[in-house]
C-alpha cells in the first residue's frame, strides 16, 4: 500500500471513488473536479495502481483576529467498502498532517472517528425553536455573494471563522435555499435555518418573521448573535461544528462546504 499525493492521471480513479461513496450526483461531481481540483493537495492510498481511498485537502483560509490565516479544508474523504477498516484514512489523515505547517480543518461525518485521530470541536452553533411570530413588513434582499460575506464575517469577528470564496458561496446557495435581509442571511434544510447571522436587532427580527412565514422551526445562530437575544435562549441546544487538528483555532466557526 502506497501513500502518496494523487496527478492529473488520477482524476477518473478519484471521480469513480467518489461518485461510488457518496452518491453524488454527476452535475455536482462535473462541478467540483473542474472548480476545486488540486492534485498536489489530494492524498491517496493506492494498491497496485488503483486509488482505494483518498482525501481532499481544499487550501483554505481563516479569519482571526482581524487577521486571515492559511489552513486546508478537508473533504471527499472516502474509501471503498472492501478497504475500510484497515487503518487507511487515518493513514491518509496523518500524512495530511506532515505535509502542512498550518492547522487542518474539516466538517465530521463521522465526529468520533475524526476525534480518535486527533481532531477537536472548534466550536458550537445553538439551535432555537421557532415558532408563529407576527408578520411584518420585512423585505427580502437579492442574494449577493459579497454581502453575504461581509455579513459572515462580521458576525465571526469576535471568534473568528473560515472563510468562503465566491465559488464557496455558490455551492452553498445551490445546495440550500437561501433567505437574506438587510444584515442578515439564512440556509434552509428540512425546515431549519442551519446557518443563520444578523449584525443587527432589526435585521434578526425581520429575518425570523421571514423564516416563520416559510414554516422554519428551528434556527441555528452563534450565541452572540442579535438572534438569540430574540429567541428562547433556555431551550436551545447546542449544535457541534468543525473541527481542526490545531488549538489556537479554538472557538473559530467551522461550517460544511466546498
Amino acid at each position: 500500500m502506497i501513500i502518496e499525493q494523487a496527478t492529473k492521471d488520477d482524476h477518473q480513479m478519484l471521480k469513480d471513488l467518489w461518485k461510488e461513496v457518496f452518491d453524488e450526483e454527476e452535475a455536482f461531481l462535473e462541478r467540483f473536479f473542474s472548480t476545486r481540483i488540486r492534485y498536489e493537495h489530494i492524498f491517496v492510498a493506492r494498491e497496485k495502481d488503483r486509488i482505494v481511498s483518498a482525501l481532499h485537502a481544499l487550501p483554505s483560509t481563516y479569519l482571526q483576529k482581524g487577521t486571515e490565516h492559511d489552513c486546508s479544508f478537508i473533504v471527499g474523504a472516502a474509501t471503498y467498502a472492501s478497504w475500510r477498516r484497515k487503518g487507511l484514512m487515518g493513514s491518509l489523515l496523518q500524512a495530511v498532517r506532515e505535509a502542512y505547517s498550518h492547522p487542518i480543518t474539516l466538517f465530521p461525518a463521522v465526529r468520533p472517528f475524526y476525534e480518535a485521530n486527533g481532531y477537536f470541536t472548534t466550536s458550537s452553533l445553538l439551535q432555537h425553536p421557532l415558532g408563529a411570530m407576527k408578520k411584518t413588513s420585512a423585505q427580502l434582499e437579492p442574494i449577493v455573494f459579497s454581502e453575504l460575506d461581509r455579513i459572515h464575517r462580521k458576525a465571526n469577528e469576535q471568534d473568528g471563522a473560515l472563510l468562503r470564496d465566491e465559488e464557496g458561496w455558490k455551492f452553498l446557495t445551490d445546495g440550500y435555499e437561501a433567505v437574506a435581509v438587510q444584515d442578515g442571511y439564512a440556509f434552509l434544510s428540512e425546515g431549519k435555518a442551519v446557518e443563520a447571522f444578523t449584525l443587527t436587532k432589526e435585521a434578526a427580527t425581520q429575518l425570523l418573521c421571514l423564516l416563520s412565514e416559510r414554516q422554519v422551526t428551528a434556527v441555528q445562530t452563534l450565541p452572540t448573535d442579535p438572534l438569540s437575544g430574540l429567541l428562547e435562549r433556555e431551550k436551545a441546544v447546542p449544535i457541534p461544528m468543525g473541527m481542526s487538528t490545531d488549538q489556537s483555532m479554538r472557538g473559530v466557526y467551522i461550517a460544511e462546504q466546498y
